[in-house]
């Protein structure tokens, strides 16, 4: 019986340890080798966005925390496009951005009765 309960809580700790996962990285200006990566304006980035979770039908369990990133949030829905843009733009604003040009997102999923959300967003940021 001790074993079982020992196999259970090592289960749950993994589950644990890789469920709910946020992360914002960003690209400036000079990691751009010369190219010119927007059509009008000047460009002060690139910021990009991921967020994921584990789910027990549409029920959030662990997500990664839209609000503070690298953090997890339990039973709230921050793997999905509204987050994943509010990322990138508050993001592109604190790098002194007028607008993101280019935001894109994208979402998957697999699994049946628990299954694992992602969510990606891009967007160039531009004075």
């Amino acid at each position: 019986m001790m074993k079982k309960m020992m196999a259970l809580g090592a289960a749950m700790v993994t589950v644990l340890a890789m469920s709910g996962c946020s992360s914002l990285q960003t690209a400036t200006p000079n990691d751009f080798n010369g190219q010119k990566t927007v059509p009008v304006g000047t460009s002060v980035g690139h910021v990009s966005a991921t967020n994921c979770g584990l789910y027990l039908l549409w029920i959030p369990l662990i997500t990664g925390s839209s609000e503070n990133i690298g953090s997890p949030a339990f039973l709230q829905d921050m793997v999905n496009t509204r987050s994943l843009a509010g990322m990138v733009t508050k993001k592109s604003k604190e790098m002194q951005a007028s607008k993101v040009l280019d935001l894109t997102t994208q979402n998957a999923s697999g699994g049946f009765i628990f299954y694992w959300r992602t969510s990606y967003a891009s967007g160039n940021a531009v004075k």
